[in-house]
């Protein structure tokens, strides 16, 4: 067996021939700490439209679809222990079956003494205790009005068995002072009926509290000024022609004249007529001659105003046997729900990124190796 020997090394040599690579690799960490590729900045929100609304259904039926805010009133404070009922009367004609039924519960203003908190509460329908299926609320974070208001969804398609009044009852069930209001609750159905229209429809829901209102010199007082005010409410496609479109919309606490619902360039101001009630208003509206082949764009927006969009509900009459637009994507729909709720947003910033720095490294330990097989 033989070994190998090897000759001196030229330490001296080494060194020099590293001082640069050392160098390139300092001032490669100098623009990393220096210039990050990715920099966090806060977002004042403010009171802007920063949660469009979410598309929960598209879909297309031939029968019918009701929205109903029944006996529905504003319930002022409810303490632990206090309860909201509301009844609903459906009637679907002869023959009809229920598709999809959809319980909101508009609840707003929760808080503990003067602290915002989420609400902790109840809910029986046909005294049956059933959860939402999906829970929206916003909460800006910052100044003297920092409660939490939101729209919870609840499927009762099980429940609804026919012509006749229905009952929801909601208790108050967190702790100490707490409290919370009821603006309202709704009841929507999508019923199949072979005597019916053939409809295409789409049901967006959520909260998004909006505030644009101007102090005496004209300035927002809520960070806000009515162009930061404008909820994307749904992005239907459409095939046209079409017999009609109805769109329903679901306001809360606006009652203002001034706020404006848009239908693509064509704008509808006054909606917020404080129907059936300032705390809860439903607006119904024939949009049909607004709207154009492919995608449309529904948007409300409040002008000087405290206004809560919760729901938008368009139901399109199609001709018998027309091609249906295609259903969202999973993407689009990902997009929609998660859209506005980041408190903080990525911000691209100048330097070297983390792809730069590593291909840095890469060409510096290169280097290095060649220094030492030289």
């Amino acid at each position: 067996m033989s070994w190998r020997t090897e000759g001196p090394k030229n330490t001296q040599g080494t060194i020099r021939s590293m001082i640069p690579i050392f160098l390139c690799l300092l001032a490669g960490l100098f623009c990393l700490l220096a210039f990050p590729a990715q920099a966090e900045e806060t977002v004042v929100n403010g009171y802007t439209a920063d949660r469009p609304l979410t598309l929960y259904t598209h879909e297309s039926v031939r029968g019918g679809l009701a929205f109903t805010a029944g006996s529905s009133y504003y319930s002022e404070k409810l303490y632990p222990g206090d309860t909201y009922t509301v009844s609903h009367r459906v009637n679907l004609p002869e023959g009809a079956s229920v598709k999809t039924a959809r319980l909101y519960n508009y609840w707003s203003w929760s808080a503990e003494g003067t602290t915002g908190r989420y609400p902790e509460l109840s809910l029986r329908f046909e005294d049956e205790e059933i959860e939402p299926g999906t829970e929206y609320s916003d909460r800006k974070g910052w100044g003297s009005y920092d409660y939490p208001s939101g729209t919870w969804a609840y499927d009762v398609s099980e429940y609804i068995d026919g012509s006749r009044v229905y009952s929801t009852c909601i208790e108050n069930k967190g702790p100490g002072t707490s409290y919370f209001c009821i603006d309202g609750v709704g009841l929507l159905i999508i019923y199949t009926d072979p005597n019916g229209k053939d409809l295409e429809y789409w049901i967006s829901e959520g909260a998004d509290l909006l505030n644009s209102q101007l102090d005496k010199n004209g300035n927002p007082e809520f960070g806000a000024a009515p162009s930061m005010t404008i909820c994307e409410m749904m992005k239907p496609s459409l095939s046209l022609p079409i017999r009609s479109a109805t769109l329903w919309t679901v306001t809360r606490a606006g009652n203002w004249e001034d706020n404006t619902l848009w239908i693509n360039n064509a704008s509808f101001p006054g909606i917020c007529a404080g129907r059936p009630y300032p705390d809860l208003e439903i607006d119904t509206t024939d949009i049909t001659d607004y709207l154009r082949d492919g995608e449309n764009s529904i948007r409300f927006q409040a002008v000087g105003d405290f206004v809560l969009p919760s729901n938008a509900i368009l139901a399109v009459e199609i001709n018998p046997g027309a091609v249906k637009s295609p259903e969202p994507s999973e993407e689009t729909l990902e997009s929609s729900e998660t859209a506005g709720n980041h408190e903080t947003e990525a911000k691209e910033a100048p330097g070297f990124g983390v792809q730069w720095a590593f291909s840095l490294l890469l060409v510096s330990w290169a280097l290095a190796g060649k220094g030492r097989n030289s």
